[in-house]
């Protein structure tokens, strides 16, 4: 059985904080209103706007004049059972009971507060001032590992480490390991990644599912709470925070309905890179780039000579599916959206480089929207945002040959798996309205067609993933024409 995800994907630094923003990103104003009209007055579709949260009201109960520290100091009804009362375990707490009265108290402790706040609040080095994470910077978890834990902690450095952000790649074996110990928002997110790296590459791996679930609820948690702090952040809480929306953002990948998380911990990456610049402090563990200075490195890795990616009959079909959505845009996040999905796929038939360019810009328009219109833009209830992100699915799959050809260049070893996408894919379309099915089903013919030529090259190099490739041909059966089956010869 393969790991399903239902992960909430809005943590609290989606909150509005003004300091947490992208600045705007020059664009050729031809780039945005392309092939575009203005947005109408009034959408077309509307989706749920998040809802303030309201308060809860707390019920009555008894005092409890044995219960433990954490108990008490969270002014809750304790179980009193022992080892560890009902409270604790859910929580995950060190659970201790006081024993004479004049003992224990020291022993008081909440890992769960320990994760959301940091003990330091001294001033952040300035620019040029590199600091070091150190134990007064982020306190030292003291929960338990399992034998499993040290497995997924191994499995993440071995194979399923980041290799963002460019030209950090080392990071992930040295610095980053050892800040993880005392970060716990990363350390999570790190088990998390390995746990559904494993979950899917491992014999009988789906009983890590919920395992890595559990991983990424902490780290968000954690992560959330320093995000809302703002300038109020240190470099090292920062550090942290990058690291693990990095973690995140390749976590995502391996979920199944994870595209819209991928979103959210992409935009992450971008605002948290955003407040060193903002701030003019550099990071202990990543160079701090600007976007422009990342993609003038990136694309000087690529071919300069125009090399086409995909034919442009092909680009053309995708750019009229595309089209299609037009009439059902409803915002400006939308128009962006499809400006920026467009001119992806009109670069592919011009060079890796302009490929590469434009793929970055999509990623751009996620972080130019403010608070407000990104929750919109990613609810549930948003089809026509979702329909779009098929879209973007597709374009992350065509450019498959850019990514191996900038790995390359980094000396980085592909590790296969790839054509797992497809799940994103359907997971989308199957929560789409029938009248937007229609118009996304040719995108996901192209997209099946274009990942069965993967499946050779899986079956060859990478036998970790064999046993998902039968669930990838029942789908890719349904979405492609039998003709073409016949042509890839992978039956």
């Amino acid at each position: 059985m393969e790991m399903e995800y239902t992960q909430d994907v809005s943590p609290g630094f989606l909150v509005p904080t003004p300091s947490f923003r992208y600045s705007p990103v020059p664009i050729a104003s031809s780039d945005l209103s392309s092939k575009t009209p203005t947005p109408p007055a009034e959408p077309v579709l509307k989706a749920s706007t998040p809802q303030p949260r309201t308060n809860r009201v707390k019920r009555p109960h008894t005092k409890s004049r044995g219960g433990c520290f954490n108990c008490k100091s969270r002014r809750i009804k304790c179980q009193e059972t022992k080892p560890a009362c009902a409270n604790c375990i859910h929580k995950d707490l060190d659970c201790f009971y006081p024993t004479d009265a004049g003992q224990g108290r020291s022993l008081v402790a909440s890992r769960t507060q320990s994760q959301i706040q940091r003990s330091s609040h001294s001033a952040s080095p300035r620019s040029g001032e590199l600091s070091s994470p150190s134990p007064g910077a982020c306190p030292v978890s003291t929960m338990p590992f399992t034998g499993d834990d040290l497995r997924f902690w191994h499995h993440f450095l071995i194979d399923a480490r980041p290799h963002l952000p460019f030209g950090s790649e080392d990071a992930w074996l040295s610095r980053v390991p050892a800040f993880a110990h005392e970060c716990p928002a990363l350390l999570h997110a790190m088990l998390s990644l390995g746990a559904s790296h494993c979950s899917l590459t491992a014999p009988n791996g789906a009983q890590y599912g919920p395992v890595a679930i559990a991983h990424r609820g902490k780290a968000l948690k954690a992560l959330s709470a320093v995000l809302a702090k703002g300038d109020d952040s240190t470099v090292a809480e920062m550090d942290g925070a990058l690291a693990t929306c990095y973690t995140l953002t390749f976590q995502a990948h391996h979920m199944s309905d994870g595209v819209v998380d991928f979103a959210v911990m992409v935009r992450g990456c971008g605002l948290v890179t955003q407040w060193y610049l903002q701030q003019r402090r550099d990071s202990a563990i990543f160079p701090i780039q600007s976007n422009d200075n990342t993609i003038q490195m990136i694309t000087s890795w690529l071919p300069w000579e125009p090399q086409h990616i995909q034919d442009e009959d092909k680009i053309i079909s995708c750019i009229a599916a595309l089209d299609s959505l037009q009439p059902f845009l409803q915002s400006p996040a939308h128009h962006a959206f499809y400006n920026a999905l467009r001119l992806a796929y009109q670069a592919m038939v011009m060079s890796h480089r302009d490929a590469f360019t434009r793929l970055s810009m999509i990623y751009v328009t996620w972080g130019l929207m403010d608070n407000v219109e990104f929750l919109t833009f990613i609810a549930p209830g948003n089809h026509v945002s979702r329909a779009l992100f098929v879209h973007y699915i597709l374009v992350d799959s065509f450019l498959l040959p850019v990514h191996t050809e900038i790995g390359r260049a980094r000396n980085l070893k592909y590790g296969g798996g790839h054509f797992m996408i497809y799940r994103w894919a359907e997971t989308v379309y199957a929560g789409l309205p029938e009248s937007l099915q229609e118009l996304v089903v040719d995108t996901l013919r192209v997209l099946a067609v274009h990942l069965l030529s993967e499946v050779a090259t899986h079956r060859e190099t990478f036998p970790m993933w064999l046993h998902h490739i039968p669930a990838f041909m029942d789908w890719a059966r349904k979405r492609v024409l039998p003709d073409e089956m016949v042509l890839y010869n992978v039956e």
